[in-house]
């Protein structure tokens, strides 16, 4: 066996080929290096030029062999290679031998690239060679460059953004913040770096947050948590939307979140949950959640014995028109402080609407018991209110009934309080009447009043009228209202608010919507016959019309029976329906304002359900309720819950409504806050249907208030 190395092998073979094969061969490297080669000799004078080279420098072998090697160099090292070839032969050490450098060289065009340079030596019969390899780094620079102005983009981005960002290791301490969400906790950004994100949450959130983190860190999924954070403006709401970067071990993970400041939006929303459930001037329970209250608790048996007081201010019609709105407010909010300081903090209390009351007074041992608060009760309601005008007298009347001897739910308790104060009313007012076995029997006279409804009905007893609403912008017709009236022949003029809660208790609200929906269309075709041109006309319905499944078929029958599109009108919906949220309803709604019908919702801010809900109906219109206008004053700048519903209006695509605009000045704040359309007494009062007419034929000239 040979003890040759291979390397010696190598080079035995390559020396036993002849010169002509050897020069062969080497050629055929040279033209198959990919890389630029080139040899000078000792005084810069090119000697040996291979095919990449020429690639590379633009130049043929034949322009460059024969020429000093400055040629291919920029101009500062063109002039000073001759002196460092020269250096070196003197002695000098050359630090480019051996290694690599980056260079630049310079094409036939002038153009100056990037390249890297590698130098060797070889000693030669003809003397000294050095051979240079060049690589082109024009791309690789290129790609360094893109990717430094890429970071830079990106940086450009993170750092100018005013949403928070951040990153998180896996013990939930920050790797990363953004300049926005250092400036919102105050403090630098290499301040925040090794803090634990639980410092800055609410100590209340903390235990929760962890919980939320540990989830997205098992599930692997996307998460958005809403959490309370400390900063120096106090405690604010962030929504976070954070996603968990995997690596392969868990301490290896990282979190990174986007978080958005949405204190507003959750004040805005908690506010308008408060005023679905309560009266937005006194603050007590509404009638709504009163009496959700009461079902509950009577479902629930948790009461033994207990005493339903329902309160009716005397006259206070009068009071309103004789002080005005605003002293008739303050009154109000006094006799709800009143009421509840008679109470015990057990007592349930509410304002079912207008000058109604309603205290519900569990574990009373006697209807004596009773009578004892409700006394307390009155007396505090007959001191003396304070008005600008002076001292002001005002009584009340009580109705009272018992549970559970009148009556096992909710229904007759409240019937039967409201048959109490009514007889109390009837007695001279300033009374206190327990509910008795003789007011059960006048009960029996509500058959006369389904009666009269049914005569009506028959007979064309019933009235429209027609309230106008006006465009805030231009003062422009924009549609009516239709109102139901009622003028017995014997009582006279019967409210509404008598006869139609009445009506829906009776299952005749159907048929009364049925005659406002014909006798409305009627209406319709006689002004379009008199060449007059009929704005939309917006029409009450009751809840039951809704539950009724043919409904739009009916719908369809009777405007195609008096030839009125569709797009004629309007549907009222009112709040507690439309947010009851059953896929019924909402499949109801669609094929509405899929048949043509505009759909709004009434009475808005009085219901109780939640506003998520509005997301989901197909509807074009929101009323703003009149409790909210007649909040308005002349030195009121900022009402978040009016300003917040016609936000909530315009961001679901409808028109906003006001309802009872009274004066001049809730006219202009309305229209200074974007609020679409009003309608009101300071506008028009309601219209018979001959006046109406006479209105359209005079809307092309934009209308000013009365």
């Amino acid at each position: 066996m040979s003890s040759d190395s291979p390397s010696t092998r190598c080079q035995g073979g390559l020396r036993g080929l002849d010169l002509h094969t050897r020069a062969q061969l080497q050629d055929a490297l040279l033209d198959a290096a990919v890389d630029g080669i080139i040899a000078i000799d000792g005084h810069g004078i090119v000697q040996l030029f291979n095919h990449a080279a020429e690639l590379l420098f633009g130049y043929d072998a034949d322009e460059v062999l024969g020429r000093n090697i400055s040629m291919l160099m920029p101009g500062p090292h063109a002039e000073h290679h001759d002196d460092y070839l020269r250096a070196y032969q003197g002695g000098k050490p050359a630090n480019i031998i051996g290694i690599g450098r980056d260079v630049e060289g310079r094409r036939k065009n002038g153009e100056v690239f990037p390249m890297h340079l590698s130098v060797g030596e070889a000693k030669t019969e003809q003397g000294r060679l050095f051979i240079g390899i060049c690589h082109d780094l024009s791309s690789y620079k290129q790609a360094l460059l893109n990717l430094r102005n890429a970071e830079l983009r990106y940086r450009d981005i993170i750092e100018s953004q005013t949403e928070l960002i951040m990153r998180l290791d896996a013990q939930l301490r920050l790797t990363f913040c953004n300049p926005a969400m250092a400036h919102f906790l105050e403090e630098s950004e290499e301040q925040m770096l090794g803090k634990s994100l639980l410092e800055f949450i609410h100590p209340d959130d903390r235990m929760l947050v962890k919980r939320q983190f540990e989830a997205l860190f098992n599930a692997h999924l996307h998460q958005q948590l809403q959490v309370r954070m400390r900063c120096s403006g106090g405690e604010r709401w962030i929504d976070w939307r954070v996603r968990a970067l995997s690596t392969e071990t868990r301490d290896g993970w990282e979190f990174q979140g986007l978080g958005l400041d949405i204190t507003e939006h959750v004040h805005a929303r908690e506010q308008a949950r408060f005023l679905a459930a309560h009266d937005p001037l006194t603050g007590l329970s509404n009638r709504a959640s009163f009496v959700e209250n009461l079902r509950g608790l009577l479902e629930q048996q948790t009461l033994h014995h207990a005493a339903l007081l329902y309160i009716n201010l005397d006259r206070f019609k009068l009071t309103n028109e004789s002080l005005g709105q605003n002293a008739a407010d303050q009154i109000l909010k006094t006799v709800a402080t009143r009421i509840r300081s008679a109470l015990s903090r057990h007592d349930l209390l509410a304002r079912l609407g207008a000058d109604h009351f309603a205290v519900l007074i569990g574990d009373v041992s006697s209807a004596g018991s009773a009578a004892v608060v409700a006394q307390r009760v009155l007396a505090r309601i007959n001191e003396p209110y304070m008005t600008p005008a002076g001292a002001f007298n005002l009584t009340a009347s009580m109705g009272v009934s018992l549970y559970p001897e009148d009556g096992y739910n909710h229904e007759q308790l409240l019937r039967k309080a409201e048959a109490a104060v009514h007889e109390a009313k009837i007695n001279g007012r300033n009374e206190l009447v327990f509910f008795s076995e003789r007011l059960n029997e006048q009960l029996h006279s509500t058959l006369e009043l389904e009666l009269g409804i049914r005569q009506a009905l028959s007979n064309d007893g019933f009235t429209l009228h027609f309230q106008p609403k006006y465009q805030l912008k231009d003062g422009s017709l924009q549609g009516m209202e239709v109102l139901l009236r009622w003028f017995h022949p014997q009582w006279g003029a019967v409210s509404p608010t008598r006869f139609i809660p009445f009506a829906e208790g009776v299952g005749l609200a159907r048929p009364i919507g049925e005659w406002v929906v014909r006798h409305t269309c009627a209406q319709i075709k006689a002004w379009r016959e008199q060449g007059l041109e009929v704005p939309s006309l917006a029409i009450n319905l009751s809840p039951q019309h809704f539950n009724e499944p043919s409904l739009r078929e009916w719908l369809d029958r009777v405007i195609a029976e008096y030839g009125v599109p569709a797009t004629q009108l309007e549907l009222e919906i009112t709040e507690g329906t439309a947010l009851s949220n059953t896929d019924t309803l909402l499949d109801r709604l669609r094929q509405l304002r899929e048949a043509g019908f505009s759909i709004a919702i009434d009475d808005f801010g009085t219901g109780y359900s939640s506003l998520s809900y509005l997301t989901r109906l197909p509807a074009t219109t929101l009323k703003i309720d009149r409790a909210f206008v007649s909040r308005i004053q002349a030195d009121t700048q900022h009402d978040p819950v009016v300003e917040a519903v016609i936000a909530l209006g315009h961001s679901l695509g409808m028109q906003v409504v006001a309802e009872g605009v009274e004066n001049a000045v809730q006219a202009a704040f309305l229209a200074s806050k974007g609020c679409d359309l009003v309608q009101g007494y300071h506008f028009s009062r309601p219209l018979d249907a001959e006046t109406a007419g006479a209105l359209l034929r005079d809307a092309a000239t934009p209308r000013t208030p009365n």
